[in-house]
């Protein structure tokens, strides 16, 4: 990836805004070893170049003050001038992310955003939080009977996977395939990055999710139900209408895009405090602490590293003017690490104070799925906390997922 230049905007006018090329300056998120450890390499980076410009064209915002400023101040779009995604692969169309509210700006965000607000609320979270009760404590149960499990296969993996598909009313039998393919279109955000072998797997994955969710709406839309396609129908009715395909855009998108993030925010949570043992007796002395532990682990260790906006007209930052149409990388993990915000930041500890961190985005864009994601992750962290409290946990080899979020593939544990 060190060759690759994506011409998004004017590249001399970024070069010139620079004082020179892009640089990953040793923090290339493409690398496959950056998920191992990547935050010596991004503390130095927010040290030596705040606002960084990299090969591929695109601006790394790596202070928390600044990433602020950004959401609170800039004028900003989801897509270039010319209508493009800075991050998607534009021959990727059908179950993409083009048409969903993410990439949308204005009043067509707003108009998709309150109609998924209306059908996925605090009402779906409170809906769905007796199944996700019951989920985690049969995944303890069979871990306590086998001596261990699979952190991210057995329990942060089967966690939001149950509660999208019955949300979403899709059949037991399908979560398999729903799981492989939702896996796949993950990668879909930041596609234009990736080899031409990925790009037309992640094509095709993208027709198979269409094709299922584009008959469930047609299917929904003759015999309606509690579950949220269901209820995506009717809110979009009140609006006028809006075609099945837009629909089923909708839905494809708040399933991928809350999937892999929560997977890793249930993941890094149980690892963080599996790695730090006097933070997880904390934990168990009082597990109504478990929205701070949630709150740090995502501080800590985040599983979205950055976020993307185009400047709209140009906008000074930390000493540099940079251009329009400028493709910025709201560099969240860098931002949470950041000591003039947060003390003694690289340590993980439940009882900080002053933890509004930017994990979950912000501004209009602020992540949709936040509460149904922090209601799953309460129940997990909670229940493998109290359930291993006078055991050992032994931690296994870690195996990354090739996903583009810093999310674990396989976390072994056993309990002795």
């Amino acid at each position: 990836m060190e060759t690759v230049k994506l011409d998004y905007t004017a590249y001399n006018e970024n070069i010139a805004a620079n004082g020179g090329p892009g640089d990953w300056k040793g923090v290339n998120p493409f690398d496959p070893d950056y998920r191992i450890n990547p935050y010596p390499g991004i503390n130095a980076l927010r040290e030596a170049d705040p606002i960084n410009l990299t090969p591929v064209n695109t601006w790394r915002i790596n202070r928390f003050d600044d990433i602020q400023n950004i959401l609170r101040n800039a004028k900003t779009s989801q897509t270039l001038s010319s209508g493009l995604s800075p991050g998607f692969d534009p021959l990727d169309r059908r179950g993409s992310f083009l048409e969903f509210v993410l990439n949308k700006d204005g009043d067509e965000h707003a108009r998709l955003r309150q109609m998924i607000v209306r059908s996925m609320n605090m009402k779906t979270v409170r809906a769905m939080e007796g199944a996700v009760i019951e989920t985690v404590k049969e995944v303890m149960d069979k871990a306590l009977a086998d001596g261990g499990l699979d952190i991210i296969k057995d329990l942060a993996m089967v966690v939001p996977s149950r509660m999208v598909c019955t949300i979403m009313g899709i059949p037991e039998e399908d979560r398999e395939m729903f799981d492989r393919l939702t896996a796949i279109r993950t990668n879909g955000f930041f596609a234009r990055f990736l080899p031409p072998e990925v790009q037309e797997q992640l094509r095709q994955a993208g027709n198979d999710i269409a094709d299922y969710f584009e008959k469930l709406v047609a299917t929904r839309r003759k015999n309606l139900g509690n579950d949220l396609v269901s209820q995506l129908i009717i809110s979009a009715d009140q609006d006028g209408h809006i075609p099945d395909e837009q629909l089923a855009v909708q839905a494809i998108g708040i399933i991928v895009a809350g999937y892999e993030t929560t997977i890793g925010l249930i993941g890094n949570g149980c690892r963080s405090l599996i790695e730090h043992p006097d933070q997880l007796a904390l934990f168990r002395q009082d597990t109504s602490r478990v929205n701070a532990v949630i709150d740090e682990g995502l501080r800590y260790d985040a599983p979205i590293h950055f976020i993307w906006r185009v400047l709209t007209e140009p906008f000074e930052i930390g000493g540099k003017l940079l251009p329009k149409d400028a493709v910025l990388w709201l560099h969240i993990a860098a931002g949470n690490h950041d000591p003039l915000r947060f003390e003694d930041p690289d340590t993980f500890n439940i009882l900080r104070e002053r933890n509004a961190n930017v994990s979950f985005g912000g501004g209009a864009h602020f992540c949709l799925g936040n509460q149904l994601a922090r209601m799953e992750a309460r129940h997990a962290l909670t229940e493998f906390s109290e359930r291993t409290k006078h055991l050992k946990i032994n931690a296994g080899e870690i195996v990354w997922s090739p996903s583009f979020f810093r999310v674990m593939g396989n976390y072994p544990v056993t309990f002795s």
